[in-house]
């Protein structure tokens, strides 16, 4: 069995698998046959893709990897034949699937590594917003006002208290 172990701080990393994989298997749940793929039961199926290359059609496995994962040019130049000349199911693992974690991945037979590339993700860059009505200090929100104080229960019973004391006192006092 082959092992590929992934170091926790790849984070951009884009691995390409070819797939001997038949329709049917295809078809299958992504998430059990990926983890059977991989050996891994806790691979995320949303950052790993699962398509055969005749659905790329002009575009090519190539042109995929460079327009819609950000896989640079220079990277690609060197395997841009075969990874063309690849039919059939393909497998692509990003980095991301792994959670962040160090992890060894039990390849199935089934599955061939054909090439490992970095995403280029160029650093955030943030510039200031161009209308004067951006600039200045945020006034911390106004405070609620409090609300209306209202006799509680006690109070109230103590009140009622004193009224019957005083009735029952000038009751004694006139009788």
């Amino acid at each position: 069995m082959i092992t590929l172990t992934v170091p926790a701080q790849d984070r951009l990393g884009v691995r390409v698998f070819q797939a001997a994989l038949s329709a049917d298997e295809m078809q299958r749940d992504k998430a059990q046959l990926l983890q059977a793929l991989f050996g891994d039961p806790d691979i995320d199926p949303a950052h790993v893709e699962l398509f055969d290359v005749a659905d790329l059609s002009d575009l090519g496995l190539a042109g995929y990897l460079a327009e819609g994962l950000g896989i640079p040019e220079a990277a690609l130049q060197a395997d841009r034949p075969p990874l063309d000349a690849l039919k059939g199911p393909v497998v692509i693992l990003l980095s991301r699937a792994l959670h962040g974690r160090e992890v060894t991945l039990s390849l199935d037979p089934r599955l061939t590594l054909v090439g490992t590339y970095r995403e280029d993700r160029p650093p955030v860059h943030f510039e200031p917003l161009p209308t004067a009505a951006a600039t200045g200090v945020l006034a911390p929100p106004p405070q609620p006002a409090p609300p209306a104080q209202r006799p509680t229960a006690v109070f109230v019973l103590m009140a009622l208290a004193l009224v019957l004391m005083a009735v029952v006192a000038l009751w004694l006092a006139l009788g």
